[in-house]
């Protein structure tokens, strides 16, 4: 089809969409089967988008449902449709984007990082971005993908806000983006479910997959795990998810860094042959300088994140007076880099870089950053199913998960005498049958429940925690996100409670009904499961794996003091009494109790009520209150993992 196309408004209603069964066929990953709509109503004309994956813009503004004028740009995907009044002319952009930065500013806490930074990128175009460790390079890549939105200044494409149309840029950050424990197929397919619109069928996947793999040179790596490809190949995997919806900018935030020269060489042609194809540019961030002649422009920042410099290779050689770029590390440090800057801007006239027409202003954006939209529950069934099959792939750390069950119950069971929960007569000293014996089994049991749930889930988000933020970046909803995590480890930690549950009281038995056995069974998975909640409550707020472990015994010693075991929670003060409260571990032995009758086996040996402590309070709490607590504790630690989740995805 041709770019330029004229569809006159005929009629009450047109339709626009990948579908051949639209009005107005708009063939791109990044368009619905069925995308959007025009209602003419007398002389209203209104768009409404149908619940699309990427969203549909009207003069650069994402919008659900509008009236629209004369002179109005409707934007889907890549496509813009210029409505007159009675016609729209349709214009593909795909192989045309510019992109724009103006004076592009960020700080953090009152330090500028970069300070206005103002370039250009052609279509075709492979840029290079280079400049002193700590200059704001990264910082700056990120401003310009749409990452994330700068303190002062614009970046646009094509004129509208750069936060409109992240679904034409793929960003490639420093972190892997990819599963390594998955092959390089899979991990495609899933980032291709992810990405796509939700009703893009099986065989477009495949074939999107398949196209990325052939233009990453990676289908003699497919069927391999992505741990037993070499580090180019794994950075190669992480560009093609990038691909999978043809973007037409793509940011790489240093793509080279711990490859040979070899294999940097490598990376570096094949970013030239990807710049250019379609008219695709690509900006890459490198500390690398021994093939940046391949580039066709170069970004020079210096300290203080000040703009050196913008220009073509040779040009920044003469403008640095030096011989080779590694020398242009060295110019930078010969003098302040303001200096650099007040040369270059002195030499060209003015900040706009060499070689660049003078552009309008972009147009005001929309403050917040609009991401592709994708339907929750097929994004939680993908991103189950693609958990499950980590775990199950990772067989050494799930052999030591289940594994260890079976020790840690044994160990439990013969710490304790036989006829442990058989009742005591009244005046006969309680060994066998001790209800103190009794309370510190059913607590050990509760403890270890959360124990199994908390290490479970303490390291599942923040080990990946660069792939979920870029996931979160191209649409995957952080509760989504969530909720696959909580739904894999429930099970995980039901199963290790049960296991330890049936190897426990096959030796040391309750000597209660099943229903009781029904209840204990029941009060230990939930707990296990609140542990798993306040295990992923952990990963969301830790900004390291080594600080998410860290915080597990400051999360579980507690629960220990304050369950109420150690010290019965009547031989506490009143202040500690009632902060004790807090401490799930607490409700959980309370209806662990009060589900094999403590009060009437304490009440049955005098001799230890009276020295107990427990009183008649603590065991008091049916299995069904306790329940309900520690439900109000599950909901609440993943509420909090979800804002948190949130918070960062912003």
């Amino acid at each position: 089809m041709d770019s330029d196309q004229v569809v006159k408004l005929v009629g009450e209603r047109i339709t626009f969409g990948r579908s051949n069964s639209n009005d107005v066929v708009l063939d791109d990953p990044n368009v619905s089967r069925f995308h959007a709509e025009i209602l003419a109503r007398g002389d209203v004309v209104e768009l409404r988008d149908l619940d699309s994956k990427c969203g549909t813009r009207v003069n650069g503004r994402p919008t659900t449902r509008t009236a629209i004028e004369n002179g109005a740009k409707i934007g889907i995907g890549p496509f813009q449709l210029v409505f007159d009044g009675s016609t729209f002319v349709r214009r593909d952009q795909r192989g045309a984007l510019h992109l724009e930065a103006r004076d592009v500013s960020f700080s953090v806490d009152g330090k500028e990082l970069v300070k206005r930074a103002s370039l250009r990128v052609q279509p075709g175009e492979l840029v290079g971005i280079i400049g002193e460790s700590g200059s704001g390079k990264t910082t700056l890549l990120k401003a310009l993908a749409g990452v994330t939105l700068p303190t002062a200044g614009s970046v646009s494409l094509n004129g509208e806000p750069v936060t409109s149309r992240l679904t034409d840029i793929g960003y490639v950050p420093q972190e892997d983006i990819v599963h390594r424990l998955l092959t390089v197929r899979e991990a495609l397919g899933y980032a291709a479910r992810l990405r796509l619109p939700h009703d893009t069928e099986s065989a477009d996947v495949t074939a999107a997959v398949d196209r990325v793999l052939a233009e990453l040179s990676l289908e003699g790596q497919a069927n391999t795990r992505i741990d037993s490809i070499s580090g180019g190949e794994r950075k190669r995997t992480g560009v093609a998810s990038e691909l999978l919806n043809r973007p037409s900018i793509l940011f790489l935030d240093e793509p080279t860094t711990g490859l040979d020269p070899a294999l940097e060489s490598q990376m570096m042609h094949l970013f030239r042959n990807l710049a250019g194809k379609g008219s695709r540019a690509v900006v890459v961030v490198t500390h690398a300088t021994k093939n940046l002649a391949l580039c066709d422009k170069l970004v020079v920042i210096g300290r203080g994140g000040e703009l050196c410099f913008v220009g073509s290779p040779d040009e920044a050689l003469e403008f640095f007076g030096v011989d080779a770029y590694d020398d242009v590390y060295i110019a930078l440090a010969r003098k302040p880099a303001v200096e650099w800057r007040r040369e270059f801007e002195r030499r060209r006239g003015s900040a706009t870089p060499a070689g660049d027409q003078e552009a309008a202003p972009s147009q005001p954006g929309p403050t917040g950053s609009p991401r592709a939209k994708q339907r929750t529950g097929r994004q939680l069934a993908v991103l189950t199913e693609r958990y499950l099959r980590l775990l199950a792939r990772d067989g050494r750390n799930l052999a030591i998960l289940l594994g260890q069950v079976p020790i840690i119950a044994l160990a439990t069971a013969f710490l304790f005498q036989s006829g442990l929960f058989g009742r005591a007569d009244a005046g006969l000293t309680p060994e066998p049958g001790s209800p103190d014996q009794a309370v510190q089994l059913l607590f050990i049991l509760a403890t270890t429940a959360i124990w199994f749930g908390a290490i479970d889930a303490a390291r599942e988000i923040v080990k990946e925690r660069s792939i979920a933020a870029r996931e979160a970046a191209v649409g995957v909803r952080p509760s989504a996100y969530l909720a696959s995590k909580a739904i894999v480890l429930f099970g995980l930690a039901a199963l290790q409670t049960t296991i330890m549950a049936f190897f426990v009281f096959a030796i040391r038995p309750l000597d209660e009904s099943p229903a009781a056995y029904a209840s204990v069974l029941g009060l230990l998975i939930l707990t296990s499961i609140v542990g798993v909640g306040m295990g992923l409550l952990i990963s969301a707020a830790a900004s390291s794996q080594d600080q998410a472990t860290s915080f597990i015994p400051l999360a579980l010693i507690p629960q220990l003091l304050f369950a109420g075991a150690l010290v019965p929670v009547e031989r506490m003060s009143e202040p500690v009494s009632a902060l004790s409260a807090a401490f799930f571990d607490r409700w959980s032995l309370s209806g662990l109790g009060n589900a094999v009758d403590m009060n009437g086996r304490i009440a049955a040996d005098p001799r230890f009520a009276e020295v107990s402590g427990y009183g008649t309070a603590f065991f008091d709490v049916p299995a069904s209150a306790a329940s309900l607590v520690l439900v109000a504790f599950l909901v609440a630690f993943m509420a909090g993992a979800a804002l948190l989740l949130a918070r960062r995805s912003e």
